[in-house]
């Protein structure tokens, strides 16, 4: 699958050198977008998130039939025309107006209205549209819940499942989200215990586990934004780490 929606700090790009899941459950404490189940596409993904308006965009997506996404304008005039829509359908849109957003946008920008007649998937319009309506069919299986990696009940999963835990960068960068406040000495004991296979991402420089080298992604809202990440993992259970990989863009 391709993206539900543009988020800041999407993995998309990333998941593909992590490799496809080592257990048949995937759970994903940060969700965000969940670019890593979207990516490797496992019949059963649990997110988890604190931010409300992921979890209203995620709920209403698993829950959403073709005709909910066909109903949603492809374009639009004005930014009150997005805010009638229902919650989880505007803060789809909102997303979509903007590229790679920590926060739904607030606006309809010019590079909106640059970009609203292509017919690719850049902003929201009809292309985006049949995206998602062939997709859902592969997430009717998933599961989000309005949680805190500290809430989750580890031990009702067992071992046969695989950790993706994309935390907020513990560097500037993860502060940009609304909800960014991590005891990461806290979280590195809490990973470092879990049951199954386990990926913890970071950006290199962080130390609250051992973290070893990935690859190299352009971080910026474009392929030629000249900012670049280099992505690290802390990785548990079976599988071996990708070679580094090349510069490519985060999606």
């Amino acid at each position: 699958m391709k993206p539900f929606f543009s988020y800041y700090g999407s993995k998309y790009t990333v998941a593909r050198y992590l490799g496809p899941p080592r257990a048949p459950v995937v759970i994903e404490p940060f969700a965000g977008s969940a670019a890593y189940s979207v990516r490797w596409e496992p019949r059963k993904a649990i997110l988890c998130d604190i931010n409300p308006d992921i979890v209203a965009l995620w709920k209403w997506l698993i829950g959403a039939a073709p005709d909910d996404i066909a109903a949603i304008p492809d374009t639009f005039e004005d930014f009150s025309e997005i805010m009638a829509l229902p919650r989880g359908a505007q803060i789809l849109v909102r997303f979509w107006i903007a590229k790679g957003r920590e926060r739904p946008a607030s606006r309809l920008s010019p590079w909106y209205f640059r970009h609203r007649k292509d017919a690719d998937c850049r902003v929201w319009g009809a292309a985006i549209k049949r995206r998602l309506i062939a997709q859902l069919p592969k997430i009717k299986g998933w599961e989000i819940h309005h949680a805190s990696w500290e809430e989750i009940d580890v031990g009702r999963f067992g071992d046969d499942v695989h950790w993706h835990i994309d935390p907020p960068y513990s560097s500037a960068a993860g502060r940009k989200y609304p909800f960014s406040s991590v005891d990461y000495e806290a979280l590195a004991n809490w990973c470092r215990k879990l049951p199954g296979a386990v990926d913890v991402c970071e950006q290199a420089g962080a130390t609250w586990l051992p973290f070893e080298p990935l690859c190299t992604v352009n971080a910026g809202r474009g392929r030629h934004s000249g900012t670049i990440s280099n992505e690290v993992v802390f990785r548990r259970g079976a599988g071996v780490l990708p070679l580094v990989a090349p510069i490519e863009e985060v999606a």
